[in-house]
């Protein structure tokens, strides 16, 4: 990943030396940017896009144009920029399912270093939900409720390999449980099957939770991170409520195609981290339990390389296969 953060800044002199005397490259953007989400309408990096696209718009004067592209379990979108032209007007918004699909999908049509790491733009908490009536009102509850009885409780999620699941399968892990994975379409029926208490047990984003939790029709736990998060104060962390060394997060990367000229990066950069510093931006990022990062290229492919380990050794462990 370092490799991959020398390799913008050394095609950037390249590109600058190549100009013809007295010519100039033309100034960043000058046409509109297009943002492909991996995701599709009213997911958390769906919303977060468009809260930040018009202030990003305004920054630079040109349209931060964005297009839903889910599929494939993410990589849809990340081959469509890989293979795109490294100028800067193709961009890519996606989850850590760029850094898992390298060990879920080791046969997917690109390769993660045919992107170039820009920023880890946010990050949002996963939540430990069940049906309001369910038995176990606690993690610890939960836990034991498990172990009494070993492959009966069963978790949802919206896919194999999306961050609901990875983080189940962490917390089984983790807990030393047997429970039973049910991937569903999307977070609606899911969500709709979790209130009903036909699934009950979950971990989806907190900002595709709060709703119903704060409207009484599921119970939190505790939240996956290792703080707790302001869009849910009262509700612990899964550490705190019993589970030791338990972390799992959802975090959006902003990548670009391999060979984006690095005064584009950064110019790049800059406007996604002037529109997050916007306080209404902030406030109504908060409300929704998402947390602003902001890094740099280099911390984002520190981040990556991390992540890759990470969840490569929860993928074998717990012999997960994409679909």
């Amino acid at each position: 990943m370092y490799k991959l953060v020398l390799s913008l800044a050394a095609t950037a002199i390249l590109m600058t030396l190549s100009l013809p005397a007295g010519a100039q490259a033309p100034a960043y953007p000058a046409r509109p940017v297009k943002l492909v989400l991996a995701f599709g309408a009213g997911g958390s990096a769906d919303v977060i896009s468009r809260l930040l696209g018009n202030k990003i718009s305004e920054t630079w004067g040109q349209v931060l144009l964005i297009e839903n592209k889910p599929g494939a379990d993410g990589d849809l979108a990340g081959e469509a920029v890989a293979r795109a032209p490294p100028d800067g007007y193709t961009l890519l918004l996606t989850s850590q399912v760029l850094a898992v699909n390298v060990s879920l999908r080791p046969k997917r049509p690109y390769k993660l270093d045919e992107l170039a790491p820009v920023m880890l733009v946010a990050d949002s908490q996963g939540v430990l939900v069940v049906p309001v009536d369910f038995e176990a009102k606690s993690v610890t509850e939960v836990i034991a409720l498990a172990k009494s009885k070993p492959g009966k409780l069963d978790f949802g999620s919206t896919g194999v390999g999306t961050s609901g699941h990875l983080a189940m399968e962490l917390f089984r892990i983790t807990a030393g449980i047997d429970i039973v994975h049910v991937p569903f379409r999307n977070i609606g029926q899911w969500m709709t099957d979790m209130i009903a208490g036909r699934i009950v047990l979950g971990i989806p984003t907190v900002p595709g939770a709060t709703t119903h939790i704060r409207g009484g029709k599921l119970r939190a736990l505790g939240v996956s991170g290792t703080r707790r998060t302001a869009a849910l104060p009262d509700v612990p962390t899964v550490m705190e409520a019993g589970l030791p060394g338990y972390s799992a997060t959802t975090w959006y990367p902003l990548m670009a195609p391999r060979g984006t000229p690095e005064p584009v990066v950064a110019r790049i950069n800059a406007a996604f981290k002037t529109a997050m510093e916007d306080a209404a931006i902030k406030t109504k990022l908060g409300d929704l339990g998402v947390e602003p990062v902001a890094s740099s290229p280099a911390e984002l492919a520190k981040h990556i390389a991390a992540e890759v380990e990470r969840w490569s050794k929860v993928v074998k462990e717990a012999g997960i296969k994409s679909e």
